[in-house]
């Protein structure tokens, strides 16, 4: 499974999180029981998956000053959740470089957000990134 593919289950996974009060770990199970290709990217599926869900509120204070007019709370929340899992990753794996993190980002945004998400999600992200 490509690391774009490991992405876009961590994206579905939280996504499916945002909707259901079961414990995490428990859902994660399931979730890797339905999705045995992750087998040989699960570490990194699991610490972007947790590294996400346990410091969310911390992510979006990261990237929310970017977000030009919108409100955090308005946003798609595919596009909130792509944005955590970019910035998760461009703060927390520093094996993976930032500019990959920024264009499978907008990869994901192009996919599964409006017509504009790819746009938004590369704007955010790059002005996140010249803040470093």
């Amino acid at each position: 499974m490509s690391r774009i593919e490991t992405r876009e289950c961590a994206m579905e996974f939280l996504f499916q999180c945002f909707f259901r009060n079961d414990p995490v770990a428990g859902q994660l199970d399931i979730f890797k029981e339905n999705h045995p290709e992750l087998a040989g990217d699960e570490t990194y599926f699991v610490d972007m998956v947790y590294g996400v869900f346990n410091k969310r509120d911390e992510l979006d204070n990261l990237f929310a000053p970017f977000l030009k007019k919108w409100k955090l709370e308005r946003l798609p929340l595919t596009d909130r959740i792509i944005l955590e899992i970019a910035v998760n990753e461009i703060v927390n794996f520093e094996d993976i470089p930032t500019s990959v993190s920024i264009n499978e980002a907008v990869k994901l945004a192009k996919k599964y957000g409006t017509d504009n998400s790819g746009s938004f999600i590369n704007g955010v992200l790059s002005s996140f990134e010249k803040s470093l």
